[in-house]
């Protein structure tokens, strides 16, 4: 029974970091105009946070296997907690940026560290126990947007981290009586520089991208190719410095490996073309088709319950399935409902229309995910937290790419213009993971 209790609070903290994802999705119109920011500006609370879980997974997969899965994960979950309550206070967007880094830090240790505790309390249904993750994590996908919705409408966007708050102490709480102590292994060491290396490329990317929307300002161009420069710069160094020392934020051997290889080009494409574009629906709802606030949240949830319905089928089905199939038929789901999303002006049949977009969408989630979160897992099963962390790294990477992009091209080409090419753009590149897959 203990393990199953276990299961059930990692879980927890996995819906509470994916209410965090999309209640901020939905309350991204109000932020903008309550902050009198640009929606470039606006989309940063958005990547900050998606940056900073980018950093922090293998970073987390690492500590998990060496300090023992408890601590890192009660760490994780207090910091997710304080900061969410300190994003609803920022005063202004600079502030709300910097916090909801945190936020991140904290939000991006959840996975992999869940990954550990689960695979040594269920180690013969391992898969089986992580591909379940995948019909859980829709269920703040329920919560998150409708909540949200109406309590940005009614109330105030900040109250949509202040509602984080109470879930993180109740996680806490459970985690501290539930969870097992797992030994030290050796001492910790971890490679700060090279991970501020790899946050300053990715930083200086993103900076670069704001400043190409920047169209009233000369200087614009100059200052974002100086970032893409810098973006180049940190890269090389990130890269030769993970060759050279003894505990690398990234493996590169698990990098060179073929499988290893194919699995992160698919886990950054598909974290661009889903996670990233997916944080703009909501904005593509209320300035497409004309939906309220709360409305926009409701939109999502035919999505997140068709993800949870066909991930449950497809976790049991997997031994008889295997991974390839699953992730091709899913990425067939998810890439034709993104070219149908690119007809100009919302397509002829209104909000019916998207509805129905929205759970084929979700049921190409729901089958693709469970095979790709387990694929090469059993290749290592001895470093699930860290391939976890790598596989989370490359997903919320693509994640942040793919959400600068989509705001960048909202801004350049206003939003008639901008979302069609968004979402044509991203459905090609999926059909193109076919053959990688």
């Amino acid at each position: 029974m203990r393990r199953y209790l276990t299961f059930a609070t990692v879980s927890l903290a996995l819906v509470m970091s994916s209410i965090n994802t999309t209640v901020v999705s939905v309350a991204l119109p109000s932020l903008t105009h309550d902050l009198g920011i640009s929606l470039i500006w606006a989309g940063w609370s958005l990547t900050s946070y998606q940056l900073m879980m980018t950093v922090a997974m293998p970073l987390a997969g690492k500590l998990s296997d060496v300090l023992g899965r408890k601590r890192v994960f009660l760490f994780c979950v207090f910091l997710f907690t304080v900061s969410s309550f300190l994003s609803g206070v920022a005063p202004n967007i600079y502030w709300l940026i910097a916090f909801r880094a945190l936020q991140g830090l904290g939000g991006g240790g959840f996975m992999p560290s869940a990954a550990g505790i689960v695979t040594e309390d269920f180690p013969k249904s391992r898969d089986r126990a992580i591909g379940l993750f995948t019909s859980i994590l829709p269920i703040g996908g329920v919560i998150g947007p409708n909540l949200g919705g109406w309590l940005a409408q009614y109330y105030s966007w900040r109250y949509v981290f202040y509602i984080n708050v109470p879930v993180g102490i109740a996680v806490m709480l459970l985690g501290s009586l539930l969870l097992r102590e797992t030994a030290v292994k050796s001492p910790a060491k971890i490679d700060l520089p090279g991970a501020g290396m790899f946050t300053a490329a990715i930083a200086s990317l993103m900076f670069a991208l704001t400043q190409m929307g920047e169209r009233s300002n000369p200087l614009s161009g100059p200052v974002a190719a100086l970032f893409l420069l810098l973006t180049m710069a940190f890269a090389l160094a990130f890269f030769r410095r993970e060759q050279r020392v003894a505990n690398p934020v990234m493996d590169l051997e698990l990098l060179k490996r073929k499988p290893f290889v194919a699995a992160n080009i698919y886990n950054l494409f598909f974290g661009a073309s889903v996670f990233g574009v997916f944080q703009l629906m909501p904005l593509y709802a209320v300035s497409v088709f004309g939906l309220s606030t709360l409305g926009s949240g409701a939109i999502l949830t035919p999505r997140s319950l068709a993800v949870m319905f066909t991930s449950t089928v497809t976790s049991f089905l997997l031994n008889r399935l295997g991974y390839r199939l699953p992730m091709v038929l899913g990425l067939l789901l998810i890439g034709g409902s993104s070219l149908a999303l690119a007809i100009p002006g919302g397509a002829p049949g209104g909000t019916g229309f998207l509805v129905l977009i929205m759970v084929i969408w979700g049921l190409g989630m729901g089958i693709a995910m469970p095979a790709s979160n387990n694929a090469c897992i059993e290749l290592m099963p001895d470093r699930v937290a860290t391939i976890v962390g790598l596989r989370g790294l490359f997903r919320n990477l693509g994640g942040v790419i793919g959400t600068a992009t989509g705001a960048l091209l909202l801004h350049v080409y206003g939003f008639n213009r901008g979302f069609p090419i968004m979402f044509a753009t991203f459905g090609i590149a999926l059909f193109v993971l076919i053959p990688v897959v």
